[in-house]
């Protein structure tokens, strides 16, 4: 839950939107511009079938019209629940009181936006995400990190330079194009507003909630 305490630093307050895709597009930068260290991370929960539900930050691409941009490597045991739509988003930004939770379905990123976001990943991040396929599937227990460095150490001699990792296909890029979203906006006396929006058509329609 959103910590009582006042953060340093707040920045004007945003009203409340019709649009809440573009009201977390404005907050985010907000959040930047208050070196906010989650500005660019979400939390994505997921339910694991039969099994426990899974919680993990993730690196956050983009926001727009287009939904909540993504990589995921499909070796990974987050993109079956991510891929059946048993997951939800966390955006939470405490330097300007602001959280959002997104729920959604996926869609595919393009094939030039997802190229542009390899080219971003420094030489040790691309050799990670060959390491799934090559070696072992993202989170599965190896025998040791001296084990684990080997691997990567052989794919960094057959890969000597960033651009010369080839994109592995087990890497998606994906959007969660969300459906329903619910707003947090802090109060100080904890008073907060908090607002929920479900996508009809090409509309939002809003609920107030109490906080």
């Amino acid at each position: 839950m959103p910590s009582d305490r006042s953060p340093a630093s707040v920045g004007s307050a945003a009203p409340p939107s019709s649009d809440p895709i573009a009201e977390i597009v404005t907050d985010r930068e907000r959040a930047r511009e208050a070196l906010d260290p989650f500005a660019d991370l979400c939390i994505l929960a997921t339910g694991e079938g039969a099994g426990p539900p899974g919680v993990r930050p993730l690196v956050l691409r983009d926001v727009g019209s287009q939904g909540v941009g993504l990589l995921v490597s499909e070796t990974s045991p987050k993109w079956a629940p991510l891929a059946a739509g048993r997951c939800e988003l966390l955006l939470v930004w405490l330097s300007i009181r602001r959280q959002y939770r997104i729920r959604g379905g996926l869609a595919p990123m393009p094939e030039a936006r997802l190229e542009a976001y390899w080219g971003q990943k420094v030489h040790e991040s691309r050799l990670l995400d060959l390491y799934y396929g090559a070696f072992q599937p993202q989170s599965s227990p190896v025998v040791s990190r001296e084990r684990f460095l080997e691997g990567i150490a052989r794919l960094r001699q057959k890969h000597p330079a960033a651009d010369l990792v080839p994109r592995p296909a087990l890497l998606r890029g994906v959007y969660l194009v969300p459906e329903r979203i619910e707003a947090w906006r802090g109060s100080p006396d904890r008073l907060h507003d908090r607002r929920r929006y479900s996508r009809q058509g090409a509309l939002w329609v809003e609920e107030v909630l109490v906080p």
